[in-house]
Parts: C-alpha cells; sequence; structure tokens
C-alpha cells in the first residue's frame, strides 16, 4: 500500500473523533463533569483515576510532576480517557529482591484504573496510536501502564505495539484478589475450615495474653489524626522488609499530605495494633464508593509470632462487616498467602511499558529484559526444587538486617 493510500486510510479511521490533551490544573477542571462521570460508570473505579485523588497526588509532589489527559470523543460524544502524569520514573529491575540497576526515564504513567471507556479493541488501537504521538512530540521515554488486567483490550493492544525493541518484554502477571465482606464476622469464621478457625481463635487468644483486648486497637479516620498515624506508621513500616525495598509507608509531607486529602473527603481509615504499649502493627485503608482499599499494611518483625498482621486484619474486618456502605475489600497489589486464602474473587494484571523510538530507551529496555529473563529462569528454578518460601524468608531477612547496618 502506497503512502498515499495509508493515509486515506488513516484519515478515514479518525474521521468523527476528537482528542483532547488536558496539561494543566485549569484544562482538568474544564472536563471534570465527563471524568466524574465516566469514572461512576466503571465497574470497577479506583481512587487512583479519582480527579480529586489524581490532583491531590500531583500537588503533593510539586514541580516533579505534571498532569496528563488525553479525552478521546467521537462526534462529540465521549468515549475513552487516559489518566496520566508525567515525571521521572525509576526502573526497578530485581534478581529475587536484588536490585539490578535503577535508571530513571522521563515518563507518562497511566495511573492504576486510568483507562476509563471500557474501550473495545478498535477504539485500544485508536488510545495506543495517541500515546505513540505523546512518545514521539514530548520528549517522554517510556509510558509505564500501572497494573493493567490482562484480559482487556487496552492491555492487548499494547502488547501488539508494533516494534521489537520498543515493547516492553516479560511482564509479570500478579493475580489481583478482592474478598466480598459478610454482614457478621461470624460469617467470615465459618467460610473457614475448622483446623483454620481453631487457629485464628488460638491466635486471638494468644495475643490477648500481652496485650489488654480494650486498648489494643486504634482507628483513624479525621485530619486531625492524620500526623499521629503516620508517624506510629511509619515507625512500623521502617522495621520491615518492605521498607528495605522502597515500598514502605514513609513519614514524608507527600505521605502526610495524600493521607490528609484522603480524610477530607472521607476515604481515610487507618488502624494501629498495640502489643502492651508497644505499636507492632499498622494497616492503612481508602474507603472508596462501596469498597475498602487495603494500601499499606505491616507489622514489627520482633513480634512476629504473635502474627500481630492477621490480628489486626481480623479487627479491621470485624469493624466492616458492621458497615453497611462496604460491600468488597480490595487487597490491592502483591502476592500474599491471605489474599489467596480469603479472597472470593479475582483478575490478573500486569504493568507493562511501551519505550521511545531512541537509542537511550531501546538500551534501557534490552538490559530490563534480560534482568527480567534472568529472574524468570531463577523463579522457575527454586519453584522446582520446592525452595520458594525458604528463599523468600531468607532474602528478606537480609534485606531487614542490611536496612538496619546501613542505619548504623
Amino acid at each position: 500500500m502506497d503512502r498515499s493510500k495509508r493515509e486515506h486510510k488513516r484519515t478515514e479511521r479518525y474521521e468523527g473523533w476528537k482528542t483532547t490533551v488536558a496539561s494543566s490544573f485549569e484544562e482538568i477542571e474544564s472536563i471534570r463533569p465527563i471524568w466524574e462521570q465516566m469514572q461512576r460508570n466503571e465497574p470497577y473505579p479506583a481512587p487512583d483515576a479519582d480527579i480529586d485523588r489524581y490532583l491531590s497526588v500531583i500537588k503533593a509532589r510539586g514541580d516533579a510532576v505534571q498532569p496528563s489527559v488525553v479525552l478521546l470523543e467521537h462526534h462529540d460524544r465521549p468515549a475513552a480517557m487516559i489518566i496520566g502524569r508525567l515525571q521521572r520514573h525509576q526502573l526497578k529491575p530485581r534478581v529475587g529482591y536484588q536490585r539490578a540497576f535503577c535508571p530513571r526515564l522521563r515518563c507518562l504513567t497511566v495511573v492504576y484504573g486510568g483507562i476509563l471507556g471500557q474501550p473495545g479493541d478498535e477504539l485500544c488501537s485508536l488510545l495506543v496510536d495517541e500515546l505513540f504521538k505523546q512518545l514521539r512530540h514530548r520528549g517522554i521515554d517510556v509510558i509505564y501502564f500501572n497494573h493493567l488486567r490482562t484480559d482487556t483490550s487496552i492491555y492487548q493492544a499494547v502488547r501488539k505495539t508494533p516494534g521489537f525493541f520498543i515493547r516492553g518484554h516479560f511482564p509479570k502477571v500478579d493475580v489481583h484478589w478482592r474478598m466480598f465482606v459478610p454482614e457478621k464476622i461470624d460469617q467470615f469464621y465459618l467460610a473457614r475450615s475448622r483446623g483454620h478457625r481453631h487457629n485464628l481463635r488460638r491466635a486471638m487468644k494468644e495475643f490477648d495474653k500481652i496485650s489488654p483486648s480494650e486498648s489494643q486497637f486504634t482507628h483513624y479516620t479525621t485530619e486531625s489524626e492524620v500526623e499521629d498515624f503516620v508517624r506510629i506508621a511509619a515507625d512500623i513500616s521502617s522495621k520491615t522488609y518492605q521498607n528495605a525495598l522502597g515500598v514502605g509507608l514513609e513519614n514524608d509531607e507527600e505521605t502526610r499530605t495524600l493521607i490528609r486529602s484522603a480524610a477530607v473527603h472521607g476515604w481515610f481509615d487507618g488502624n494501629i495494633l498495640y502489643a502492651g504499649d508497644k505499636p507492632c502493627a499498622f494497616q492503612l485503608g481508602l474507603r472508596y464508593q462501596t469498597i475498602y482499599y487495603m494500601v499499606s499494611i505491616g507489622y514489627d518483625p520482633v513480634f512476629s509470632s504473635y502474627k500481630p498482621g492477621m490480628i489486626l486484619f481480623l479487627k479491621v474486618l470485624d469493624s466492616l462487616c458492621d458497615d453497611s456502605s462496604i460491600e468488597t475489600i480490595d487487597f490491592y497489589f502483591g502476592d500474599a498467602e491471605y489474599k489467596k486464602r480469603y479472597g472470593t474473587e479475582h483478575w490478573p494484571e500486569a504493568c507493562v511499558y511501551i519505550f521511545a523510538p531512541r537509542l537511550y530507551p531501546i538500551l534501557i529496555n534490552v538490559l530490563c529484559s534480560l534482568v527480567e529473563a534472568v529472574n524468570i529462569g531463577l523463579v522457575y528454578l527454586v519453584n522446582k526444587i520446592g525452595i520458594v518460601n525458604w528463599a523468600k524468608r531468607i532474602w528478606r531477612q537480609r534485606l531487614i538486617q542490611s536496612k538496619r547496618t546501613l542505619k548504623e
């Protein structure tokens, strides 16, 4: 097909379509009614894609982040929206839990749940074309999609991106779990096996021995309580392997600003568990519409034999059972045995990348792909040998120990 025919076909394809790129707060506010309506129509609305949550994240991060929202309309009717932000993004390819290298690229990050409109195959193709324009004309090195469902048209469109060297390879597929909240906590226990019910109740009794039940659990929801919650939770988080990986909860201005904003909108749900007078576990949640999102959790490993993380989860679940406005717990990102055990609904997700067709981004893509290939081989090996849990435990202990050594 000659060039003129290709251009004619492209013109026909885009006939009736209009693209609007909002890259300032004023432009975003001008499309607020459309954004809010599209968010309400989503079957799985995510708080990260809520306009107020989105704006609070950008404002909290200051000049380092810029808004970038793409709205596609067909004959003046909203059809799809891509909710992203321009920022420096640090890729963190790992072998196990160990970082291989940490390149920083100028990135268009598509937030979790940030593809609105439930686009089909043809519309997703148009969306990917529009994103390619961003790569070519805005000095962007990479587009990062934060946990796309792999059973969606947009995921398939991104994975079929033309060009071997600009397409991200070996995306790690994770299972995203949710749990239906029963009307009474007794229903949760009855759904477990007899042995598991016994273990849960025995753990509760053992914990009661070191902490009076009336003073072991503190719940935070208001803006005035944010400072206390973050201070205590961050101290617990600093002792966890998640913190050693760089994904723990930090007591910094950005974290406090984001949680204060959530509190203003009635979303903030913070919980601290005490062992005697010592804080031993925290759980940060967001109550968004009818869903409780478990955003961040952690416990002090000193108390690990008392299972404080599980104890706190059960106490929060008990409070959610009494709240008729919450129907579901979303376990957010990451793999964990308790999510598989308690989850009642799940789907596959993966983080995917499209790199700019320039030398440096292509080089980074090649290096990241090599590291991921090595990682996949190691995972296969430890699974084959049957030492996955042992390897994870040893590696996490070393991460925590190295973090302590650095502090000393």
